[in-house]
């Protein structure tokens, strides 16, 4: 059978928990949610790992009136020490409207995102998908801040399913390439890894979509709570 983007989930908990030793978060609000102010209409479940390299690894599904109305996000943040990058995806199936995002965010200043050279990896990788990007997509406003210019957000028809969970597997090798070498920085680097950390972290709170979902959902403060814990450990 042929994979489908509806099972990223459950292809991607299959490779990152046969991988790794992780530990479930026990959440501040627990998993599944469903926001009074939605009515009843939406659905957030999900879990959330981390271990002693990972802040946090998390799968999250947002249901909406039927399962196959969803959108299934992808989170993997390593612990600030080790000053890399954040690798994220949204696949978003919501009728005929099907979109795919995946990226690994140079959320590090230019001189040690360079020093890495993932850019550089992810576009030869993309370079072999072509296909995917009949149909590109675009992000509004600051967000675009913490993408990098490898960054996959496309329209995906089903028959490409299979091409979008191929590069998305990619990708995922390289930043687990730099998880498994991952070693924390000399101390004259560490002041640069809090500040680059704090910027990303702010960015997220303030410019995100998933952040303005979940204010609508929540309110302001009940959407903060909630994004620190699932992304920040705080």
């Amino acid at each position: 059978m042929a994979e489908e983007l509806k099972d990223i989930h459950t292809l991607f908990l299959d490779r990152i928990t046969s991988r790794y030793r992780l530990r479930e978060i026990a959440l501040k609000h627990p998993f599944p949610e469903r926001p009074l102010r939605a009515l009843g209409i939406i659905k957030i479940d999900g879990i959330v790992y981390e271990s002693d390299k990972f802040l946090r690894v998390m799968v999250l599904t947002t249901n909406f009136l039927v399962s196959s109305r969803c959108s299934r996000s992808i989170f993997i943040g390593l612990r600030p020490e080790f000053y890399l990058p954040i690798f994220s995806s949204e696949t978003i199936l919501m009728g005929a409207k099907r979109a795919f995002l995946v990226d690994i965010h140079p959320t590090v200043r230019s001189e040690r995102w360079d020093g890495l050279r993932v850019e550089q990896r992810l576009l030869e990788i993309k370079s072999r998908y072509r296909e995917l990007f009949a149909a590109p997509l675009t992000l509004q406003g600051k967000i675009n801040d913490i993408m990098s210019k490898a960054h996959c957000y496309v329209k995906v028809p089903p028959e490409l399913d299979s091409r979008a969970l191929a590069l998305f597997n990619e990708y995922l090798d390289v930043f687990l390439e730099l998880a498994d070498a991952a070693a924390s920085v000399a101390d004259d680097n560490k002041r640069n890894a809090d500040a680059d950390f704090e910027n990303y972290h702010q960015t997220v709170i303030n410019h995100d979509p998933a952040v303005k979902l979940y204010s609508i959902l929540f309110g302001r403060s009940g959407a903060i709570e909630r994004v620190n814990d699932l992304f920040f450990a705080r």
